[in-house]
């Protein structure tokens, strides 16, 4: 069977810098830069157009977790094929992440966790890497030696990632010493003109709040993050099944991720697990998700208290005992520093943010008591999942240097400085 493909138009579907990624044979193809350019997507597009145009592919495409997989890439992946008008010559596997198109060619995703399967799929013809800052030297080594054999195109592993380290194996690997098998190529949201206006303002107001996340998220270029909020937490392989209270929060989103999160508490510890992370999603959407998922209709849920229009839609659905979270951010914060905070491997989303969720710098790079409003759709659902009027048992000089002078600068709640300031302990709320 014949199939028209028309690609003449594909030059406007794309960045300049992702067209210009169609022409590069090189082994090593790495992509790299700030966020919003387009980098994933781009290597969704150049691809696709390899599945199209080229013979003999077997194509895998990895992340650290397979999860993460199934949540992003292989919905990038169906989005490309739909506005390519291409959706008759592919078929979908949720099942083993695969996509196979009617040429022969196929797509196999894989999480590195996954190792037994990874041993399993052969005759590999390139290999696309996403959040390469996510695996080990080792694992690229082991991806590496993979690429042998006869290729009736050229083989070429794509590396994708946001600079957030220079300390990493990758700056080492192909910055500090360049060779003529690599190609990089570097981008910054100026260089997506597809980008929506929010998102842009966001990362240029990156500047006023953390210098080193203004370098790595929106100039794209080598930093180190300082100022991370969350340096100690354990990943863990599920929820308790024995626990003392158990209840779930609501961050909505439409461009943003609307997001929900459960949480179960044991003593001072508090586990979390990332059940819904979407972008373009409805509120009727996680309805739907939330009695698939067989949430009870009793359920505590606390949802953003931004939206009651969105609380009162979940409400009606049969949730009677959704509503409205407490909003403060550095009480929500400091509650949840002083548990012992568990998360789930699979929330990889979760994992994402709670790496990179930071204070404010002042002019001297030193965190204030401000974190950056980037990276916490997830972590407000976390707060809003166990933050109430639980007590703090930490002293106030413990917390932070602006509560400890009594400081009010009209981000959070005015009364709890006046409390603070006279009983010198913090009471959570």
């Amino acid at each position: 069977m014949t199939y028209n493909i028309d690609l003449s138009n594909i030059k406007d579907l794309m960045t300049p810098k992702g067209y210009d990624m169609l022409k590069v044979e090189s082994r090593y193809l790495i992509s790299y830069g700030g966020s919003g350019s387009s980098k994933s997507y781009s290597a969704t597009q150049k691809i696709l157009f390899r599945i199209l145009t080229e013979k003999n592919h077997r194509i895998l495409v990895l992340r650290k977790t397979a999860r993460s997989l199934k949540k992003s890439v292989f919905q990038l992946f169906k989005e490309v094929i739909k506005i390519w008008n291409v959706e008759e010559l592919f078929d979908y596997n949720l099942t083993d992440l695969t996509i196979t198109c009617k040429n022969g060619n196929s797509i196999i995703m894989n999480g590195l966790d996954n190792v037994e399967r990874l041993k399993s799929i052969s005759s590999v013809s390139s290999l696309w890497l996403e959040e390469a800052s996510e695996v080990t030297y080792q694992d690229f080594i082991q991806l590496d030696l993979r690429l042998r054999g006869y290729n009736a195109s050229y083989f070429q592993l794509l590396l994708t990632f946001n600079p957030t380290s220079s300390n990493s194996w990758l700056k080492k690997r192909f910055f500090d010493n360049q060779d003529d098998k690599t190609k990089v190529v570097h981008s910054t949201f100026l260089d997506n003109p597809f980008l929506d206006l929010e998102y842009k303002d966001i990362l240029e107001s990156l500047i006023s709040q953390n210098k080193n996340m203004y370098d790595i998220y929106c100039k794209g270029i080598w930093g180190t993050l300082k100022g991370v909020i969350f340096e100690d937490y354990q990943v863990v392989s599920d929820l308790p099944s024995i626990y003392d209270k158990k209840s779930y929060g609501v961050d909505f989103g439409f461009q943003h991720f609307m997001t929900f999160i459960e949480a179960r508490t044991v003593g001072s510890d508090v586990y979390f697990k990332e059940l819904y992370c979407k972008t373009e999603s409805l509120v009727s959407d996680l309805i739907a998700f939330m009695k698939e998922e067989g949430i009870a209709e009793d359920a505590q849920i606390f949802a953003d208290s931004a939206r009651p229009d969105l609380i009162t839609s979940i409400q009606n659905a049969g949730f009677k005992h959704c509503q409205k979270a407490n909003k403060s951010v550095l009480g929500g914060l400091d509650y949840m520093l002083s548990l012992n905070i568990k998360v789930t491997s699979n929330s990889t989303n979760l994992i994402k943010e709670l790496d990179l969720y930071s204070w404010s710098l002042d002019s001297n790079g030193e965190p204030l008591d401000k974190p950056v409003k980037m990276f916490d759709d997830c972590i407000d659902s976390c707060r809003y999942s166990i933050f109430r009027n639980e007590p703090i048992q930490i002293s106030i000089a413990n917390i932070t240097s602006r509560r400890n002078n009594y400081n009010y600068d009209g981000y959070d709640d005015k009364e709890l400085y006046q409390r603070v300031a006279v009983n010198n302990n913090f009471s959570g709320y």
